[in-house]
């Protein structure tokens, strides 16, 4: 397998993107960008170096030398030697015959280019080369990757590490047509300069293109970020390579046929979060006036954010103490706004989770919880069940929490999982046996994604608590989720899935 960096953010950088305005980042996916490998036939005019002798030959020429027979004498050559010479400068159009005006005989005279060769010591020459470069199926256009070069992932890599594939647009491979002479000439040129040692190089000038030899189909790795309109239901698809967004590509891909059909906005109305709350608790409690007032708060709670942010940048890059203490002001008020903000947050008894929430909201039931946590979830994944996860649910199990996690869609022969994902799931099964306090089962018809923590909260979402990647049977949900903090809530929650665990 390909081995690349994945492209999970934390929370934290996660968070960075959610800055659209008019929109909420409802989902992230990792995805791969179409590349074709292409190997290509081109024309080129070549600057070398002339050998030596040549350069001689054309030297003696030059101070009125003008035949065999004076040149070899002057430069002390035999005449094989000095014939190959001859030959080579000829066919290069560096030399030529002519017969003087008023004679018969015929003398070796140099040419307008052999003054110019001679002058630059160095020959050009044509010569047919190959390039393997790579062609991206999005901007359709011939690219130099950088750093992920040699980082692009096969077909088989995407479906071992359930990453999404993006299709071209259109949908075809590349020909000799879509392939600029300009874009492959910049390439070259941008590689040639990144030798280290000048003497491996030789002076190149792109003349033509003239086949494509093999195309290889590749994707480059990103992160697709879904933006959903806070008063629409317009959805936007961003993409972050290398944690950089790419507005190419997102302009590129935004109406095409590839993005209907990874159906995002059917999948995002399927999943919205007040709609699956309220199949969960009941319409009762899930109003849409207490998800407007937890909405409004969060937003100014995010602006707030912000604002001290930059503040504390535009502190760094203050000149004088007058700014400085306008800037300590500033965020001496956003901190105390941020300050008073949380505290409301905290005493809504319902309010959203962006989907940046999810993991240190997940982090926090582990270390804190005292009598129980139960946890819902389709998949178990390496990428969250790992030592350190594992290590911080022993010592709730040592601290007398009752831990239930249920899992599982369909029969264990339905499911194609890693070894790293199986191991984590034995690894799960390990402690179960070892600790009467933690139920462990495989339910097998869980759509659910629930996350219980005492009475102090309850969620309800589309992300998938045990795995970050997300399901591998959708493309795209909406993955907030819904926070109750009304114990008698909770309770019921609680009831209700404990029973499938006996």
């Amino acid at each position: 397998m390909n081995s690349q960096k994945s492209t999970y953010l934390t929370p934290e950088k996660l968070k960075r993107y959610d800055n659209r305005p008019g929109f909420d980042l409802v989902s992230s996916r990792e995805v791969g960008l179409p590349v074709y490998k292409v190997t290509l036939q081109a024309i080129c005019q070549i600057r070398k170096q002339i050998p030596p002798i040549e350069e001689y030959v054309l030297k003696a020429m030059d101070v009125g030398l003008n035949s065999e027979a004076d040149i070899g004498g002057f430069l002390g050559l035999e005449q094989e030697i000095l014939k190959d010479a001859m030959i080579n400068l000829r066919m290069s159009e560096d030399i030529d015959l002519i017969a003087p005006e008023g004679s018969s005989m015929q003398v070796w005279q140099l040419t307008k280019k052999g003054k110019i060769t001679l002058k630059e010591a160095q020959t050009i020459v044509p010569e047919e080369r190959t390039f393997d470069l790579n062609f991206d199926g999005l901007l359709r256009k011939a690219r130099w990757y950088g750093k992920w070069e040699n980082s692009l992932l096969k077909p088989r890599d995407l479906r071992q590490q359930e990453i999404i594939e993006i299709d071209p647009s259109p949908n075809k491979r590349p020909e000799l047509p879509d392939i600029k002479l300009k874009d492959v000439d910049e390439i070259i040129s941008l590689l040639e300069r990144k030798k280290r040692r000048k003497q491996e190089q030789q002076e190149q000038d792109l003349l033509a293109l003239k086949a494509i030899e093999r195309r290889s189909r590749f994707f480059q790795p990103a992160l697709a970020l879904i933006y959903k309109a806070k008063e629409s239901d317009e959805v936007q698809v961003a993409f972050a390579i290398d944690g950089i967004l790419s507005p190419e590509h997102e302009a590129v891909l935004a109406g095409t046929h590839s993005l209907k059909k990874l159906r995002i906005s059917e999948s995002l109305k399927e999943s919205e979060p007040g709609k699956l709350a309220e199949e969960v608790f009941g319409p009762e409690l899930i109003t849409q006036d207490r998800l407007k007032e937890a909405e409004e708060l969060q937003h100014k709670f995010d602006s707030a954010q912000v604002e001290l942010d930059t503040s504390q940048e535009q502190l760094e890059e203050a000149e004088n103490d007058r700014e400085k203490a306008e800037f300590q002001q500033k965020i001496s008020e956003r901190e105390q706004e941020i300050e008073s903000l949380k505290k409301q947050l905290e005493e809504l008894t319902v309010r959203y989770l962006e989907v940046y929430d999810h993991p240190p909201r997940l982090q926090d039931a582990i270390d804190n919880s005292q009598e129980r946590l139960m946890i819902i979830s389709p998949w178990i994944r390496a990428n969250v069940v790992d030592k350190k996860f594992l290590q911080a649910f022993e010592k709730m199990f040592k601290r007398g929490v009752e831990v239930f996690i249920g899992y599982g869609l369909g029969n264990d022969k339905d499911q194609k999982m890693s070894k790293a994902d199986s191991e984590a799931e034995k690894e799960l099964k390990n402690l179960a046996s070892k600790y009467k306090n933690f139920w462990l089962k495989r339910l097998g018809n869980t759509h659910a994604k629930i996350l219980i923590c005492d009475t102090k909260f309850a969620v309800t979402t589309s992300f998938n608590w045990l795995s970050f990647k997300g399901d591998p049977d959708r493309t795209f949900r909406d993955e907030r989720g819904t926070l109750v903090s009304i114990p008698k809530n909770i309770d019921e929650l609680f009831a209700s899935y404990r029973k499938e665990f006996d």
